[in-house]
């Protein structure tokens, strides 16, 4: 043991306790003692408890607990990793480094200052979201996860705490939607659940609301319809009949949902809602994730006429709305999302060889990284339109044969 280590040890001595002793008589397991004589500090509560049973001012403590830390610092230790994390690469251990660049900075300037950075990269991620491969989604979300968890374990004034569960909430939405498209169901609806959690801890009603119109769409294309139409009235309760995007989609939601489900007349109702909300928005029209406007509208539209069987306000609404993405092609699965509605209407239509080299051109025609479980599973869809006892003509076999890889896993 090293003689930094030893003055923790003998503070306890001094004053008749045991590394052992000392954990049970203030409540915490003797790993948490452990990692005190190595230099982490105590929360505040226990921090105050250790000062009073060793007989210590706080500043006394906090002298000691630096004096006991070990040399090796967690900065060295991202720098010359040991074990696992030696085989980190080298922008992994970049971002690790950052965080602690930025959380000791953050002492000197305050919270404010560092949650402002990380609002400002939360922006940036809802305006690139929809441009960006699922996968690649995650892989940036990270960082600023952990950042955000980072600060948010500190004690922070409540209008600070407020705008990092929002933005808590944001990249929750973000990671659970990308998870979604991956068809990562458990894990999405676990990062679902992490966004409603923050958001709840806010007095913002519209991202409430947001959260829970978003999650709407798991079970929509994975779960149980009814669900769908729950969490979107939930949504359009919690904003009440504010003039949002998030109301919109909720509505969209509901009547998309209530159209596979055969309610006509409530998907009708829906839609109409959704259609007088979007007509009332001013918020500027962009695609940035969780923008809800004319042209989003149209993709659920898309999806409710065909499950009406309304194939010529279907096709029409289709045309309109291919023609609207068609000015930025790395808008990639909204679009796919609506060819293969097309195929699921022509192949209840009867035409079952149009409908399965429309939905075997559009997934080949996806870039790779976008060819996602959600777009498998709607191609899936178009398999399940067409009769059982049409199944082994050509077209309807190669349509099966691409996507039965994916669509059991």
């Amino acid at each position: 043991m090293s003689p930094r280590r030893d003055m923790f040890v003998e503070a306890c001595k001094r004053t008749g306790y045991t590394i052992d002793s000392l954990a049970a008589a203030l409540g915490v397991d003797r790993s948490t003692v452990s990692r005190w004589r190595r230099g982490q500090t105590p929360q505040a509560a226990q921090r105050l408890k250790l000062a009073e049973v060793l007989g210590l001012s706080l500043p006394e403590l906090d002298e000691l607990l630096e004096q006991t830390a070990a040399p090796t610092s967690a900065a060295l230790a991202i720098i010359w990793p040991t074990g696992p994390a030696a085989q980190e690469d080298l922008f992994g251990r970049l971002d690790r480094t950052r965080l602690l660049v930025d959380q000791t900075l953050s002492k000197g300037l305050g919270s404010v200052e560092r949650l402002k950075l990380i609002e400002e990269r939360v922006g940036d991620r809802i305006d690139s979201y929809t441009h960006t491969p699922p996968a690649q989604v995650l892989t940036e979300l990270m960082p600023d996860l952990l950042e955000v968890q980072q600060l948010a374990e500190e004690r922070q004034p409540s209008r600070v705490q407020e705008r990092l569960s929002t933005a808590t909430a944001v990249l929750g939405l973000l990671s659970a939607d990308a998870l979604m498209k991956l068809g990562e169901i458990d894990r999405a609806r676990y990062w679902y659940g992490t966004a409603r959690l923050a958001a709840d801890d806010t007095t913002n009603g519209r991202l409430r609301a947001q959260v829970r119109a978003q999650e709407a769409m798991l079970p929509y294309y994975y779960g149980r319809l009814q669900r769908t139409v729950s969490l979107a009235q939930e949504a359009q309760a919690l904003a009440a009949d504010e003039v949002c995007g998030a109301n919109a989609l909720a509505a969209a939601a509901e009547g998309r949902a209530l159209a596979r489900l055969g309610d006509a007349e409530g998907a009708e109702r829906a839609m109409a809602t959704a259609q007088r909300l979007v007509d009332r928005l001013d918020e500027p029209s962009t695609d940035a994730a969780f923008e809800f406007n004319d042209k989003r509208l149209l993709l659920y539209l898309s999806g409710t006429l065909t499950y009406l069987g309304e194939f010529d306000r279907a096709r029409h609404v289709q045309q309109e709305a291919l023609e609207r993405y068609r000015s930025d092609p790395t808008l990639a699965i909204d679009p796919a999302l609506i060819r293969l509605d097309q195929a699921i209407g022509e192949a209840v239509d009867g035409d079952v060889d149009d409908a399965c080299s429309l939905a075997v051109d559009t997934l080949l025609n996806l870039p790779a990284d976008h060819r996602t479980r959600i777009v498998l599973k709607r191609a899936t869809d178009v398999v399940q339109a067409i009769p059982t006892q049409r199944w082994e003509r050509p077209a309807v076999s190669e349509l099966r044969e691409l996507v039965a890889p994916k669509s059991g896993t």
